[in-house]
């Protein structure tokens, strides 16, 4: 279901001021997290910021650091592993087409509607 305009506003902002968070305390000058070579923090912080990307909100756009840093990350793992590993998120929209058992989608909503909050 679509967001309000003024909480998705809101998530939006959130997200820019931890992406430069990121940039400025993690990344600073270093070519990934750690220093010079890919660690597993690497791996797991370009994980959490593919999944915007999977919905449309292109995070490393006007920000050549960050760009810099994931194409990084990308040639480390190797770019076919790296696309293998996102695919889903990559293809969110045809997950939409699936079919959820309507007691479990009963069940899941107040969950999920209880964390957007």
């Amino acid at each position: 279901q679509p967001l309000p305009s003024e909480k998705l506003q809101e998530v939006m902002e959130g997200l820019s001021t931890s992406l430069k968070q990121f940039e400025e305390r993690f990344l600073q000058d270093k070519a990934f997290i750690i220093g010079s070579e890919i660690s597993l923090a690497d791996l797991v912080a370009i994980v959490e910021l593919m999944q915007p990307v999977g919905v449309g909100c292109d995070i490393f756009e006007d920000r050549p650091r960050l760009m810099e840093w994931r194409r990084r990350v990308e040639e480390a793992v190797g770019k076919e592993l790296f696309f293998q590993a996102h695919e889903m998120i990559l293809n969110i929209k045809e997950l939409s087409n699936i079919q959820i058992d309507p007691q479990l989608k009963e069940h899941l909503a107040p969950v999920l509607m209880k964390m957007l909050k």
